[in-house]
């Protein structure tokens, strides 16, 4: 059985979802390979379809700690299997973990242009940018999944989708998908502890909480460019 996303756990970890995993191999606190399950006997190896016997032996290239044979086993799955979510998942955060970022990027797009209607693809894409800490390509992605899963979008996505939203500097709209978690959900602590957090943040920030969306890094600067701009025009030379 395969486990869900290879970034489930790190992207949902709350404020700090977007830790990064340590750069060594067989690292098995990381779920990206299949739960442990019993020896494949001889009759199960008969009825497993090329497919299965890919992801089996790249499990195997895995616990050996042999990465780049596993990446080439999920190049040959998505090669019969083009719309295997998890294959590009996990060979992204793999070809990451070996310090490959701008391949690991390069696949997971690959895995876009073949499923760009998969909200599952959007969400992989959105925690692997996190990861990368390619903050506005995550947000936009998750946005994506959530557009794409419409109704039927689960929590913790709606969840990666938030905390994206305010490492993007976009706390306005973090608040806006963190209060819907909650009239969603409304004896979910998680999400009401988010949403005060968030809100406290904005307030810190001095923007009005529904309709000021804070500004970190370059968009900050910017906001004080701005404002310095008149005092500048009006001072006078010599002064």
């Amino acid at each position: 059985m395969r486990l869900s996303l290879p970034l489930l756990v790190l992207a949902t970890l709350g404020p700090c979802g977007y830790s990064v995993a340590q750069h060594k191999p067989h690292d098995e606190s990381v779920p990206h390979v299949h739960k442990d399950e019993p020896k494949t006997n001889a009759k199960d190896k008969a009825k497993e379809t090329a497919v299965d016997k890919l992801w089996r032996e790249s499990d195997v290239a895995f616990h050996a700690g042999n990465y780049a044979r596993a990446v080439e086993l999920h190049r040959q799955i998505v090669a019969l299997e083009p719309d295997d979510v998890e294959s590009y998942s996990v060979a992204s955060w793999l070809l990451w973990s070996m310090e490959k970022p701008a391949d690991a990027i390069a696949f997971l797009e690959k895995g876009l242009k073949a499923n760009p209607k998969n909200p599952e693809m959007w969400d992989a894409a959105g925690q692997h940018y996190g990861l990368q800490k390619r903050f506005s390509d995550s947000h936009n992605a998750y946005a994506k999944a959530v557009e794409l899963s419409g109704k039927a979008a689960p929590m913790l996505m709606r969840r990666r989708y938030a905390h994206a939203a305010q490492h993007d500097g976009n706390l306005g709209k973090s608040i806006e998908i963190w209060r819907a978690l909650v009239a969603d959900f409304p004896t979910d602590a998680v999400n009401k502890n988010n949403l005060a957090r968030v809100e406290k943040m904005q307030k810190e920030a001095g923007a009005k909480p529904t309709t000021v969306a804070a500004l970190s890094g370059a968009g900050l600067l910017a906001a004080l460019a701005l404002r310095m701009a008149p005092k500048m025009r009006s001072a006078k030379p010599g002064n």
